[in-house]
């Protein structure tokens, strides 16, 4: 029997309280001396969405940069730690181990309490209350325990930062979490990650030539993504593929797990474009550094394609652009009305032209 939406969240309060109260004992700690800085920071951000991690990048250089003596870490999702490469010092973090090794599980834990690091940031969702991460950073108990302000988050931490008043760049809204440390809206360092390459860019290079594609003038076209409401038409892929082909640009169509109808739907508009080879999530990046621009549907392959420095279209159906797009870095991003999405192309060409 399914539980009415105002019990389950009556639930979900009360046992926000019992676990607050916990992690707020397990947190008592001795707070930092005034004039004291932080010099052992830990970031959580465990999800494991690619677009998640990269969107954290752009916190984790500003911190570094405002508190370059410290040492900083970053709690991860253990299969996307790659994606920080290069970048900060990560811990990897495999929820699924909980039921799989507890033992193991609890000394990891135990483990992070004991490093007794002097500020914790949760870096989830500002939207959406994470019990995970909220448990992680209370159990932890540093002194100063940094969150968005939302749901029972405050419970966990000693400093809540308020949310966006208004819309706002999801970097910009991650940055305000270092207000509490004494650095108030830093300039947006741009998205980064240590993906693409080394091994996997020689093979996509290597690929670039056997295909006959200029590796100076290369369009990538990725029409997939996770959410299906965040699809727009391979058409409209296609129709800005013929373009950028008239403009004497190569065209190769990104892809993923299950994507494939949706490469055959584009080559059957723009016989031009390539398929690219299947490829795993470095390899996938090493294609996007080849890229000049990369057109792409708002998921974890656009923010991908950003940090890879690659200029990009995101093309917004069903979601925020100010909030997702890229906009202030200089990329470009268009809305996909639900109901004719043909009524994007106009705009999306003229867009592809400033990138081109």
């Amino acid at each position: 029997m399914r539980l009415s939406r105002r019990i389950r969240k009556a639930l979900q309060a009360g046992l926000a309280r019992v676990l607050g109260a916990v992690a707020a004992a397990l947190a008592r700690r001795p707070r930092l001396e005034a004039g004291n800085q932080p010099t052992r920071i830990l970031v959580i951000r465990v999800d494991e969405r690619v677009g998640n991690v990269l969107l954290t990048t752009p916190l984790l250089r500003a911190l570094q940069m405002a508190r370059p003596e410290a040492r900083i870490e970053v709690l991860v999702a253990a299969s996307k730690a790659s994606i920080l490469t290069g970048i900060a010092d990560t811990i990897p973090f495999e929820k699924k181990e909980l039921f799989r090794n507890p033992i193991r599980f609890m000394r990891r834990l135990w483990a992070l309490r004991a490093a007794r690091y002097d500020a914790v940031l949760d870096a989830s969702h500002w939207h959406h209350f994470s019990f995970t991460s909220a448990l992680l950073m209370g159990f932890i108990g540093a002194p100063l325990r940094i969150t968005h302000e939302r749901g029972a988050a405050a419970r966990f931490a000693t400093h809540a930062v308020a949310p966006p008043s208004a819309a706002e760049w999801e970097v910009a809204t991650k940055l305000r979490l270092l207000a509490p440390l004494g650095h108030p809206s830093p300039e947006p360092p741009p998205l980064e990650t240590g993906l693409g390459r080394g091994e996997a860019e020689a093979r996509m290079r290597s690929w670039i030539d056997e295909a006959g594609l200029d590796p100076a003038r290369l369009v990538g076209l990725a029409p997939g993504a996770r959410k299906l409401d965040h699809r727009t038409p391979p058409e409209l892929f296609a129709a800005l593929g013929d373009q950028a082909a008239s403009r004497g640009h190569g065209i190769v169509v990104l892809w993923g797990p299950g994507e494939e109808s949706l490469v055959q739907a584009v080559q059957a508009s723009c016989p031009s474009a390539i398929a690219a080879p299947p490829t795993n999530l470095d390899e996938l990046a090493a294609l996007m550094r080849a890229c000049r621009v990369v057109v792409a549907n708002d998921t974890g392959p656009m923010h991908l394609a950003v940090a890879c420095g690659a200029r990009t279209l995101g093309l917004f159906r069903g979601a925020d652009p100010i909030r997702w797009g890229h906009t202030p870095l200089g990329h470009a991003v268009v809305v996909v009305p639900e109901e004719a999405p043909e009524d994007a192309l106009p705009p999306a060409r003229e867009a592809l032209d400033r990138l081109l």
